[in-house]
């Protein structure tokens, strides 16, 4: 039986799974990255865990542009020529970008796998994005025919929708001479939110993304804070990406840490500051908004990236 491999590298961890020939995902392996000097050494080593002698493909979902033959993972060490790398291996390889997977993964899923904040619900033959804070924030819409536009739109400047919010920028700017969402919107963006939010109380506070997500949890002030800062500053992103696609079928919610601080997440007040759009608040409060549900979503989009090469 031929077996075909799919992997969801990000900044942090590399997912690694075997597809069979009954389509489901097996082995599931996660290698952090800083533990192998290449991404080959990764990539072997998973063969020789999962014992697989017989692969007919590869496909590598990357947190970073997949365009070209050369590959510089922005949040991790790795570099690759996605040609040098099939050749050394021996198998054909397929390189996207990983939230071209999140957005591929979504006509795999069943209804059940989506946690819809509001009422509007998809109409279809319309375009859809994905939102995704990890490692860094990820961004790509699905058009209605099934293509995909990849993007980098985390790395677009982050803007202010109030004056707390602007404090903040004030204070980000110490760290970073351009403050862009993905500043604010990943486990980094996490931190520097903390950090900020201690400054602004005349403060020198640092603090992991683990730990403000388990202080908000058990009620701690300025965890809270820096968490209801996050939810809110993606609210307004995912609003303006809705409108840079016009993704009048939906913007999804996925990545690493919304499913750690999903709790925090208030509907109305999301809702509320998505639809903070001026002259386009009536379209925006027509989108559904959904968070994917699925464990691995970045596999299934690889899977499912190789299924339309067939």
């Amino acid at each position: 039986m031929s077996h075909y491999i799919v992997a969801d590298i990000g900044g942090t961890n590399a997912r690694f799974a075997m597809v069979a020939e009954d389509d489901a995902l097996q082995e599931l392996q996660i290698f952090p990255c800083a533990d192998y000097p290449h991404l080959e050494d990764a990539i072997r080593s998973y063969m020789q865990i999962a014992a697989v002698a017989d692969v007919s493909g590869i496909c590598l979902a990357i947190a970073g542009p997949a365009e070209g033959d050369y590959v510089d993972l922005p949040n991790n060490h790795w570099q690759f020529r996605p040609s040098e790398l099939q050749a050394s291996l021996g198998v054909p390889l397929k390189v996207i970008n990983d939230f071209t997977a999140q957005a591929l993964c979504l006509d795999l899923l069943s209804e059940r796998q989506f946690h819809w904040l509001g009422q509007p619900r998809p109409k279809g033959g319309q375009i859809r994005a994905v939102v995704g804070p990890g490692t860094g924030l990820g961004v790509a819409a699905i058009l209605p025919g099934g293509d995909i536009i990849p993007s980098e739109g985390g790395h677009v400047a982050f803007a202010p929708s109030n004056d707390h919010e602007l404090a903040l920028l004030r204070v980000l700017w110490q760290r970073h001479g351009r403050v862009s969402v993905e500043r604010l919107l990943s486990g980094q963006g996490l931190q520097n939110l903390y950090w900020a939010n201690a400054q602004l109380l005349g403060e020198e506070r640092e603090m992991s993304p683990q730990n403000i997500s388990a202080g908000a949890a058990a009620g701690d002030a300025l965890c809270n804070k820096a968490v209801e800062d996050f939810c809110d500053i993606l609210a307004s992103a995912t609003g303006d990406v809705a409108l840079m696609f016009w993704a009048a079928d939906g913007l999804y919610l996925s990545g690493g840490i919304l499913p750690k601080i999903w709790e925090f997440v208030e509907p109305e007040r999301f809702r509320k500051r998505f639809e903070d759009k001026g002259r386009f608040r009536e379209f925006c409060e027509s989108l559904p908004i959904a968070l994917v549900g699925a464990e691995q979503p970045g596999l299934l989009g690889c899977f499912a990236a190789l299924k339309n090469e067939d």
